[in-house]
């Protein structure tokens, strides 16, 4: 397992992981000057259909579809994370934007990503597709007191107060909670210029939410 590979996932779509996938590896890239290897994993491609024709500095895009079905899914992900960990040679971080994942096939993946960053929103059925992944991680884990996952606020009301207080309360130690992504249209213009939001909305509220998003993951990463 390589250290620098981290995996956005959840067992639920509609969460936000591709826009906070996308936009996370090009403010790595943009604001830290890392070399960064964006990995489409979802069958869909909605990374790539974001991204495939849009040059920025740092970040090099990759398809490599997540095995999510299989008769023997340990060989089948073992492969797919060789070819990962061999992409993490030649880069710093590479980010994975992974589709909706069954408990099954998430606990063969925590063998080959080290990291797991999981963008929720507010919804009671969010936080219960999510509480497995949870499980899974604290159970998987050897260093009980190292952070393993990210949980990231993700398509919040711009004037939700969130309980961060309470959330972090009841998050197990390898788990931390990122500062906010807001519901804000100038994610999905981004998408619709297939760009990331420090270049189609550069100093907006989503951009300086995005920049504390990644400074958040990077620093608990020890990336910078």
């Amino acid at each position: 397992m390589s250290k620098n590979i981290v995996a956005v996932t959840n067992r639920k779509g509609g969460v936000g992981k591709t826009t906070l996938a996308v936009n996370l590896a090009a403010s790595l890239a943009c604001n830290y000057k890392l070399n960064c290897v964006l990995l489409d994993g979802d069958p869909i491609g909605s990374s790539s259909l974001w991204l495939e024709n849009t040059d920025i500095k740092g970040l090099k895009l990759r398809r490599l579809s997540l095995p999510n079905s299989s008769g023997n899914i340990h060989h089948a992900l073992h492969t797919w994370g060789a070819t990962v960990a061999n992409m993490a040679l030649d880069c710093d971080i590479v980010v994975a934007d992974l589709p909706p994942i069954d408990v099954i096939v998430f606990s063969e993946l925590l063998r080959q990503v080290s990291n797991i960053i999981v963008p929720v929103g507010l919804s009671s059925l969010e936080w219960e597709a999510t509480f497995p992944i949870i499980e899974r991680v604290m159970y998987a884990s050897k260093e009980n007191d190292k952070t393993k996952g990210i949980i990231v606020p993700s398509r919040i009301h711009p004037q939700k107060l969130l309980p961060r207080r309470k959330i972090i309360e009841v998050l197990p130690v390898q788990w931390k909670l990122s500062p906010q992504l807001s519901l804000r249209s100038d994610f999905q213009k981004a998408a619709e210029l297939k760009n990331w939001v420090g270049k189609t909305a550069p100093k907006s509220l989503a951009h300086k939410e995005m920049n504390k998003v990644s400074e958040f993951i990077a620093t608990e990463l020890a990336i910078i």
